[in-house]
């Protein structure tokens, strides 16, 4: 419904520090790497949180209900930080938290934060924010119903333009259950670029694809840079009964 008198409107004019509500019994350290469990409340990250930010103060809600404190957090800005194996090279290199006060290069099960800034000395790094992964970039490729046994060999699905590096992929169930996949009849996805493989994951009878309109991570990311003019390749191999059916391969990148 259109306005018929004047309003007035909340204007944020600090974009760095937002507040977000702390779960019941959760200690949040000032400096602490804050992310949000399922409730959407904050708490000292958790490997797999969506990331919230860095922690601005101190908030101890460890005898209060959900939502009795509140904790400001730093969701912008360059912060330093020691991270193991950082080199000049690693500069716009994706971090991922493990931990509230952990950094590491692997992705895989660990939060995005954000990326690689300067490096000051070695194993020390200056970590710019990406709160929520706002910075982040998706490729999503849609795979046709192969049938069973129907493989592709490596088809290309994305060239980098600029400097990347791949953070996660995942493969979507586009509404039809597979079948046919079994210890005897595998489905693997590879997704590969110019320096090797990316991510690689075999379906079979206990690692089962992925229900209609689900997703299921791809895993650990290796040779997750890609210089501009790289071809990101998608190869399926089916075993002859394995048909999964049409899905998608979505890929997030900075």
């Amino acid at each position: 419904m259109a306005l018929t008198t004047n309003r007035n409107v909340d204007h944020y004019v600090d974009q760095e520090l937002r507040t977000v509500p702390v779960g019941a019994g959760k200690h949040i350290y000032k400096g602490a790497f804050v992310g949000l469990a399922s409730t959407g409340l904050a708490q000292p990250l958790v490997a797999g949180d969506v990331f919230a930010g860095i922690a601005y103060e101190e908030a101890d809600n460890s005898a209060g209900a959900a939502g009795a404190l509140s904790v400001r957090v730093y969701t912008l800005g360059d912060f330093g930080h020691v991270l193991a194996g950082a080199t000049t090279a690693t500069i716009g290199r994706p971090v991922f938290a493990s931990g509230d006060d952990t950094l590491s290069f692997t992705g895989d099960n660990n939060s995005y934060v954000g990326v690689v800034q300067d490096v000051p000395a070695s194993g020390e790094i200056i970590l710019r924010l990406d709160a929520a992964g706002r910075r982040l970039k998706t490729i999503t490729y849609a795979v046709e119903d192969l049938g069973a046994g129907a493989d592709i060999a490596a088809r290309a699905i994305h060239a980098f333009d600029a400097d990347a590096w791949i953070v996660s992929a995942r493969v979507i169930n586009q509404a039809t259950a597979a079948a046919g996949i079994d210890n005897g009849n595998t489905c693997v996805l590879t997704l590969a670029n110019g320096a090797g493989t990316v991510a690689s994951k075999t379906f079979n009878a206990s690692v089962v694809f992925p229900a209609p309109n689900t997703e299921q991570d791809l895993g650990a990311i290796s040779n997750a840079h890609c210089a501009p003019g790289a071809v990101l390749t998608l190869a399926v191999t089916n075993g002859a009964t394995a048909n999964p059916g049409p899905f998608l391969v979505s890929v997030d990148y900075v």
